[in-house]
């Protein structure tokens, strides 16, 4: 997915105040994370498939999606 793509995701779905991604990332403040992660990603000079923000960003969409 694109920057944009995900921007445009994450816009269009409904958010939980609060979600478990994964076993050792329980994120707090949805708002923000999307945010911090998005800024990152788009700071991020290389391939953005190694990019962590990246890999967060997709395990939340993954999460949101495994909810519906």
């Amino acid at each position: 997915m694109t920057i944009e793509e995900l921007k445009e995701y994450f816009d269009s779905v409904s958010l939980p105040n609060e979600i478990q991604i994964t076993i050792d990332m329980h994120v707090f403040d949805m708002p923000k994370f999307i945010q911090s992660n998005l800024a990152a990603l788009e700071r991020w000079t290389k391939e953005k498939e190694k990019c962590p923000s990246y890999l967060r960003l997709m395990n939340l969409k993954d999460a949101l999606e495994k909810q519906h």
